[in-house]
C-alpha cells in the first residue's frame, strides 16, 4: 500500500490553532453576538418606547386600557390654560369628560404615518377602531431630553385632547355614555336660557354620542369624532315629543271648554266671541266645534305654538230690532289662537301663555 494520503478527509481550518486561540476566537464571537444583540435591543426599545410613534402610541394603550391618570400625566398631555390660549383654543374647558367611563373601547392601535416637520416636530397618525368604528388623530410629538445621551425622550408639542364646545338647544341638559351634564355647571349662562353650551375637553381618538332625554323632550344621537389638538362643534337639538304635544293640547282643550262655559257673547280672556245686532233672549251657549291643531316649535326664548284655527259653535235665542221677530241662531265662529310661552316646571308640570 502506497503512502499517498490524498483520499483523506482535509484537516479542519482551526487545527492548526492552539486550543488558547480557539477559546479567545469562541468569546469573541459570543461577544460579536452580544453586541449585535444588544444593539438590536436597544434598536427595538428606541422604536418601541424612545421614538414619536412609540411615545404616541403609548399614549392611545393608556386610553385603550382606560388608564385616565397615566394618559394624563404624558408630558404635554395635561393643557394648561396658557398653552390652550397659544394654540387658539378656550383657556378653560371643563375637565369633567376627562373619565375612564366615557372612553370608548379602542382597539387595533396602529401608526399609519409620521411626518418630520420643519419646525423638527413629528407629526404622528395613530388609528384605531372606537366602538367598533374606525377613527385616527394626529398628535404633534417633539423631542424634550434624552436618556444616556442617545436614547431620546418627547412631549406632545400641542395638547392631544380634544375641546368639544356643546350646544345644546332648547334643553339646558346633554347626556354622554350614560351620564346626565349640565352645561350651566361648567360655564356660566343665563338662568332662563333657551340653549345652553359649554366647553369640554375630551380624548382623542375617540367617538362619542351625545344625546338628550327628559320628561317631555327628546333627540336624535349625535356622534361626532374627537380631532387632537382642535376644538370641535357639536350641537344637540332637543325636540317635543309625543308627551309633551299631548300635555299641551290636553291643556288648551281645557282652556277652550272653560272659556264655552261662560255664557255670554264676549267670554272674557278667551279667543273667541260673537257681536249680534240683535236683541238676545236667555243667556247664549257655547261649544267647541273644532278645536286647533297643536304644533309646538322652539321660539326665540323658549317653545311656543304658532297660530292655528279653530271653531267655536253658538247657539242663542235672539229677538230681531226690526220686525220683533223670534229665532234660534246657531252659527260656528272661526277663531285663531296662539301660545307665546310654554313653561316647563321642574315638577313636571306645564304652564301656557294663551295669545289670541
Amino acid at each position: 500500500m502506497s503512502g499517498d494520503e490524498s483520499g483523506s478527509a482535509p484537516s479542519h481550518p482551526l487545527a492548526a490553532v492552539s486550543p488558547g486561540m480557539r477559546v479567545i476566537l469562541l468569546w469573541s464571537g459570543i461577544a460579536v453576538l452580544l453586541v449585535l444583540a444588544f444593539v438590536a435591543s436597544v434598536g427595538a426599545v428606541q422604536r418601541a418606547f424612545y421614538s414619536p410613534a412609540g411615545f404616541a402610541t403609548s399614549y392611545v394603550q393608556s386610553l385603550a386600557s382606560h388608564d385616565v391618570r397615566a394618559a394624563l400625566a404624558m408630558p404635554g398631555a395635561n393643557p394648561t390654560p396658557a398653552s390652550l390660549s397659544k394654540q387658539g383654543l378656550p383657556s378653560r374647558p371643563s375637565h369633567e369628560l376627562l373619565r375612564p367611563d366615557v372612553l370608548p373601547r379602542l382597539t387595533g392601535i396602529r401608526v399609519v404615518g409620521d411626518d418630520l416637520l420643519a419646525s423638527g416636530d413629528h407629526l404622528v397618525e395613530v388609528a384605531a377602531l372606537s366602538d367598533g368604528h374606525p377613527v385616527t388623530a394626529k398628535f404633534t410629538v417633539r423631542q424634550a431630553g434624552s436618556v444616556l445621551g442617545f436614547l431620546p425622550l418627547w412631549e406632545f408639542a400641542k395638547t392631544p385632547l380634544t375641546v368639544a364646545h356643546v350646544q345644546v338647544q332648547h334643553a339646558d341638559t346633554f347626556t354622554i355614555a350614560g351620564h346626565t351634564l349640565e352645561p350651566r355647571a361648567a360655564q356660566k349662562q343665563p338662568a332662563d336660557a333657551f340653549s345652553v353650551s359649554a366647553d369640554y375637553l375630551m380624548f382623542a381618538p375617540s367617538d362619542y354620542t351625545l344625546g338628550h332625554s327628559s320628561r317631555y323632550l327628546t333627540t336624535t344621537p349625535v356622534t361626532f369624532a374627537a380631532a387632537a389638538g382642535q376644538r370641535v362643534q357639536v350641537a344637540v337639538d332637543a325636540q317635543p315629543d309625543t308627551a309633551f304635544v299631548s300635555v299641551v293640547q290636553k291643556q288648551l282643550h281645557e282652556f277652550l271648554d272653560d272659556c264655552a262655559k261662560q255664557q255670554v257673547l264676549q267670554p272674557a280672556g278667551c279667543p273667541f266671541g260673537a257681536v249680534i245686532d240683535d236683541r238676545v233672549q236667555g243667556l247664549p251657549a257655547w261649544s267647541i266645534a273644532q278645536y286647533p291643531d297643536v304644533r309646538i316649535q322652539a321660539g326665540e326664548t323658549g317653545w311656543v305654538v304658532p297660530r292655528a284655527a279653530g271653531a267655536a259653535h253658538l247657539s242663542v235665542t235672539v229677538q230681531s230690532l226690526f220686525d220683533g221677530s223670534v229665532s234660534q241662531r246657531e252659527t260656528d265662529e272661526p277663531f285663531v289662537l296662539s301660545v307665546s310661552k310654554i313653561t316647563l316646571r321642574e315638577n313636571g308640570g306645564i304652564d301656557l301663555v294663551v295669545a289670541e
